[in-house]
């Protein structure tokens, strides 16, 4: 499609510049440094997706990501708002942005050269719509900088640096400078500057987010009013009128006390707000961004790993299960997004204890499982809304970015050595901090099964530690090497250490009992109970349940023995892959499906909230149980 009249012909020159700029589809290029030096060293590593390669339940999903979803996006919808100004959604810009995030990041684990051709591609028609201003929005220019304007330039400039520190493509960082420079230009304190608060919603919350790519640019070129820029967005924050984000975190430490309390977009602030902590060093900036993790896993947080629902914040465990408007996708992702960012900052595994709770749960549950649609808001009990349409909502272009980024974390390093933060089944080529590379592969049919095999193939016998994350509810794990019982203090939540010397070939096996437990509900989910099974939280699900459908049956204790748990392998047209398992327990009839009072025993079949509802049938995480849990204490 030609590019609209106005766009002039300098544009088109770039645009052209840009293929004489890109490599060979096959080639794997380092990704482009940094020019400033970060003020606070990484304590983990992000993981380039190349090095990683995971299989199993991780890999099968990450795959049917990039295949059935990335691969497939209509390239042409998603250029239509620039094309063709003003776009069919006011929000309609960042969908471009964010798939170029995800779909970099796609390509550079799965080197799909489809994948690399659809991303040269829409790089060169994305700049052909840049104005000469350097605008890069869909809208019409009297109704620019209103609603999303400033937000879809975030997510341009949030997948063009993708792009650009992945390819080497220097055209995609001259679009994106333009971009910063247009803003730089048009808010400010100075005379006719406009107030970027006023520029979007949610008390400037929505625009202000511009942070986390004005924050990286001036990191990759070094140049110093886009610092000046993130200092005058961190101002504004504080104003009279701001949301007042890192001043309500550090006297408050409520995150439904900052702005207004919307949580995709305080979330979004607050992913830039560590990369300016990562930048200048300013401890109060960690600090404030510590005590909102604390708040909503203390009391914000919903069991599958999400938070929010009608997309805010809410007062103290106000978590309704059933609302149609729970669990917002793209919260889910700026969530995971923050965990790996406090992750790799302070090396901590409670971080990396939350990322494997949202992924294996509210972010693959968010997925259908072939890749093909995402749910908008998936909440604990209903039906999945999966859509595949872009015109339906935003939530349709993050949730892939979340699957994408799995490879960042999942295996990585740290100043001692290698780190395994996700027990998955897979493989990766991790550089020490010596420069040395270490191939690290970790046989595995986790979550099906709790015995982990790791095979170490350092080039040279070499002296490093290796850290193996054990899960917060793990009970005990037993670790081997090379077949002999090792001396490896750890307790569950932390990483249990191995330092020594390593050799091609060596061996670390690592076993966690995979029990069932129940969670006893308190709060708003009195009298009710949930079943979780290794790191999956399960829900009956009406497609394995045809006989008594939810609503007719409650458990008939909360205790694990009474409930007789078992698990076998699922049937296969219910199977997302190879070790997908059922579970089942003792359950009784409140009434049959002619709504008859009953006390039959039955089997209640459960699947992990991930494959739940995947046939659109009705599910449920927490269950009705007699006797109700005990009281909690006040």
């Amino acid at each position: 499609m030609n590019a609209p009249f106005r766009i002039r012909f300098r544009q088109q020159l770039i645009a052209f510049s840009c293929l004489a700029v890109i490599a060979p589809a096959t080639a794997q290029m380092p990704l482009v440094p940094e020019v400033v030096r970060c003020s606070v060293p990484d304590r983990q590593a992000a993981q380039s997706p190349g090095a990683e390669h995971l299989d199993g339940f991780l890999g099968a999903r990450i795959d049917a990501n990039a295949s059935n979803r990335l691969l497939k996006v209509d390239e042409d919808r998603m250029l239509q708002g620039f094309r063709h100004r003003p776009g069919p959604q006011t929000w309609d810009g960042e969908h471009v942005g964010k798939w170029l995030h995800a779909a970099t990041l796609a390509w550079a684990y799965n080197q799909d050269p489809r994948l690399r051709e659809k991303l040269d591609r829409v790089v060169v028609e994305l700049s052909k719509c840049q104005l000469d201003d350097g605008y890069l929005g869909t809208y019409l220019p009297e109704k620019r900088w209103t609603e999303w304007d400033v937000w879809a330039h975030k997510y341009d400039m949030i997948g063009l640096l993708t792009y650009y520190r992945f390819t080497g493509n220097t055209n995609a960082l001259a679009v994106s400078r333009r971009c910063a420079d247009l803003l730089c230009r048009t808010f400010g304190d100075g005379p006719g500057q406009r107030d970027i608060l006023d520029a979007g919603w949610h008390m400037g919350m929505a625009p202000t987010s511009v942070l986390e790519p004005m924050v990286l640019l001036y990191r990759l070129t070094g140049d110093q009013k886009y610092l000046d820029f993130c200092h005058y967005l961190l101002a504004r924050w504080e104003s009279p009128k701001g949301p007042r984000i890192v001043s309500t975190l550090l006297s408050t430490r409520r995150v439904d006390k900052v702005g207004n309390a919307k949580a995709y977009e305080m979330l979004s602030c607050l992913n830039g707000l560590l990369e300016f902590y990562r930048t200048v060093g300013d401890p109060q900036l960690l600090e404030a961004a510590l005590n909102a993790w604390q708040d909503i896993v203390d009391k914000r947080l919903y069991l599958t790993g999400t938070a929010s629902y009608k997309e805010y914040f809410h007062d103290d465990y106000d978590l309704p299960n059933g609302n149609a408007e729970v669990a917002e996708t793209c919260v889910t992702v700026t969530w995971i997004q923050f965990n790996a960012q406090l992750l790799r900052l302070t090396g901590e595994a409670r971080f990396a204890e939350e990322l494997e709770r949202s992924v294996y749960n509210q972010l693959l549950g968010a997925q259908k499982p072939d890749g093909t649609c995402w749910g908008y808001y998936v909440q604990l009990e209903g039906r999945k809304p999966y859509s595949a349409t872009l015109s339906g909502n935003c939530c349709l272009s993050s949730g892939p970015r979340g699957v994408a980024l799995i490879p960042t974390f999942a295996f990585t390093t740290d100043a001692e050595g290698i780190v395994i933060n996700l027990l998955a089944d897979g493989s990766s080529k991790l550089v020490l901090h010596d420069g040395r590379e270490v191939r690290v592969d970790l046989s595995s049919r986790y979550p099906a099964d709790g015995r982990m095999h790791v095979v170490l193939h350092p080039p040279t016998p070499k002296s490093f530690a290796v850290k193996l994350r054990v899960p917060a509810w793990c009970a005990s794990a037993r670790v081997a090497v090379n077949g002999q019982p090792a001396q490896a203090a750890f307790r569950s939540g932390d990483y249990a250490v191995l330092r020594r010397g390593w050799s091609d070939g060596d061996s670390i096996t690592l076993e966690i009992p995979l029990q069932p437990r129940v969670i006893v509900g308190e709060h708003g989910n009195r009298g009710k109970a949930a079943l979780a099974f290794g790191p999956l939280v399960l829900a009956a699900d009406d497609a394995l349940n045809p006989d008594f459908p939810i609503g007719t049956f409650i458990l008939p204790s909360v205790s694990l023995d009474k409930l007789d748990f078992k698990s076998r392998l699922a049937p296969e047209d219910h199977r997302t892959w190879s070790g997908d398992e059922t579970f089942s327990i003792r359950a009784v009839l409140t009434t049959n499906t002619a709504g008859h009072a009953t006390g039959e025993p039955v089997r209640l079949n459960l699947a992990s909230f991930a494959d739940a509802g995947c046939t659109l049938a009705p599910y449920q995480v927490w269950l009705p149980c007699l006797p109700p849990g005990p009281t909690p204490p006040p």
